[in-house]
């Protein structure tokens, strides 16, 4: 399983933050977006979550056949077994002294949220702060919907969607945004004008969206991670 690091310069050991890449798997922007938020100081780490099916996949284009090929790995990756891959992850960091112990963070985007809503659900715990922008399959009927763990979790949660996203739209998760907002360290939020993939520098980014967004996650992390 490739493993993606980036991280200030020295020793360390610093915070980690565990980025769950979006659907076009971990692109150029994803890897520039994981660089916005180790300039803050932390120790950031993606996996690659289609490993089992194609190695580092990213999406080449728009067209129907790769959408089709994207979304068939979406489909085809579950959280069972993302949460292994996890469990690999973190028994990996234990061998990089640069990577602080202790309380970590988590940050995903579109399915990567979902990810991270699992991951507080299994390992709260240890993950005290979570992030997740625009999600996708995080609110549903199943009975392990991510959204039902919410309410459990007593560390700190933000979530965000755009207000013209129509492919996760935030009327579809108004349960997550619900508990999310009655927990005593949550907060949701809806940005006006931005799409699905806002908080990933690409052709979805939005600049004032995202600002928001990562102006309210680096307090969250900070609080959260550097005690």
């Amino acid at each position: 399983m490739g493993v993606h690091v980036l991280r200030p310069d020295g020793d360390g050991p610093f915070p980690v933050v565990v980025f769950f890449h979006h659907g076009p798997g971990l692109d150029d922007g994803a890897k520039q977006t994981m660089a916005r938020i180790a300039e803050w100081g932390y120790y950031v780490v993606s996996f690659d979550r289609y490993h089992r099916a194609e190695t580092w996949y990213t999406m080449a284009d728009f067209s129907r056949e790769e959408m089709k090929k994207m979304f068939a790995l979406v489909l085809g990756t579950s959280e069972a077994d993302v949460a292994e891959d996890l469990g690999a992850l973190l028994g990996w960091l234990s061998s990089d002294p640069a990577a602080r112990g202790g309380a970590m963070g988590c940050i995903g985007y579109c399915i990567g949220a979902r990810s991270a809503l699992c991951t507080i659900a299994d390992r709260g715990d240890s993950f005290r702060a979570s992030v997740g922008l625009h999600p996708s399959f995080c609110t549903t009927a199943d009975a392990d919907s991510p959204h039902l763990a919410v309410p459990a979790y007593t560390g700190s949660l933000y979530i965000a969607f755009g207000s013209a996203d129509t492919m996760q739209p935030a009327s579809d998760n108004v349960a997550l945004i619900e508990a999310t907002n009655a927990l005593a360290k949550g907060e949701a939020e809806i940005h006006d004008g931005a799409d699905h993939g806002f908080g990933v520098y690409g052709r979805a980014y939005h600049e004032a969206a995202a600002g928001r967004s990562y102006e309210r996650v680096k307090v969250m992390f900070d609080r959260e991670l550097r005690g």
